[in-house]
């Protein structure tokens, strides 16, 4: 389980940072709404729509959870786990282009909502309620599971708001260290087939050296058609990548690749161009 004290840090966390963010998109004009986004689906307007509907779905399935309720969430299959990775990527993202559609010109105010209502319910969790289950779309699973999660699309779909509407957006300070602790429990792109056929059978070791909020060094391993996050050890790189911290969650999340970065002068990279160019495939399938 889960340290109290920890869980309450993350509830903060997800406090403050949406109190911050619910300040930022209530000051977009109306056109700012209209632009692409990273998410290739979306544009600004829906992805916003997604965080509220996230937040609705996520808050129904800890709210019932709390209380002892197993049910499904309305729309979503009686049993976790029967939908494939290709149906909920396909749910989520008609979902929240139709409360896009829906909401109109009430998007904001429903937004800033919708996220008192999260944090309301957040703040009212007790030290005996990190473990109670939850209906999940891929598993029963803990309240303590969903506060990552809640913190990871905030900060990483925030990146993708500012991307679109400012020249050089960063991921939130705040949010890095939790967001760096998530990565190797991440479903993607770990889940993701990493094709080795141009490149060694492996192990093939991809360094990256990191700054900024969290520091220190970590491996990308390659081996038998996968690949895992660990620190870095003493096996010699192939790739050797020095950046900031927040380039590693984005790279992981598919919103940047290294030869982007690399060309934007946010990484040294050093190493087998080839080995790039596989892992740039591996990130953006």
């Amino acid at each position: 389980m889960r340290a109290i004290d920890s869980s309450t840090a993350l509830v903060d966390l997800i406090e403050s940072e949406s109190e911050r963010i619910k300040e930022y998109v209530s000051a977009l004009p109306p056109e700012a709404l209209e632009r692409p986004s990273p998410c290739e689906l979306w544009n600004v307007g829906e992805v916003i729509a997604h965080l509220i509907w996230f937040a609705e779905i996520y808050g129904g399935m800890m709210e019932r959870g709390l209380r002892g309720d197993l049910s499904p969430t309305d729309g979503f299959p009686a049993v976790p786990g029967t939908l494939s990775g290709t149906a909920i990527s396909e749910l989520y993202g008609r979902s929240a282009i139709d409360l896009r559609r829906s909401l109109g010109e009430k998007l904001l105010p429903a937004f800033c909502e919708r996220y008192d209502w999260l944090n309301d319910l957040l703040q009212g969790i007790g030290p005996e309620d990190w473990d109670k289950p939850c209906y999940h779309t891929l598993s029963i699973r803990p309240v303590e599971n969903f506060i990552p999660v809640i913190i990871s699309e905030l900060a990483v779909h925030e990146w993708d708001i500012r991307s679109t509407l400012e020249p050089s957006p960063r991921l939130s300070e705040k949010s890095l260290p939790a967001l760096m602790e998530k990565l190797p429990s991440n479903r993607r792109p770990w889940s993701i087939p990493f094709d080795t056929t141009v490149t060694p059978s492996g192990p093939i070791y991809y360094r990256f050296d990191l700054e900024g909020a969290v520091s220190g060094s970590q491996d990308i391993i390659v081996e038998n058609g996968s690949a895992r996050l660990e620190p870095a050890g003493d096996a010699a790189a192939d790739v050797s990548i020095r950046c900031r911290s927040e380039l590693l969650v984005l790279l992981m999340y598919g919103r940047l690749t290294l030869e982007i970065a690399s060309a934007a002068g946010l990484a040294e990279v050093e190493g087998d161009i080839e080995m790039v160019s596989s892992f740039d495939r591996w990130l953006q399938k």
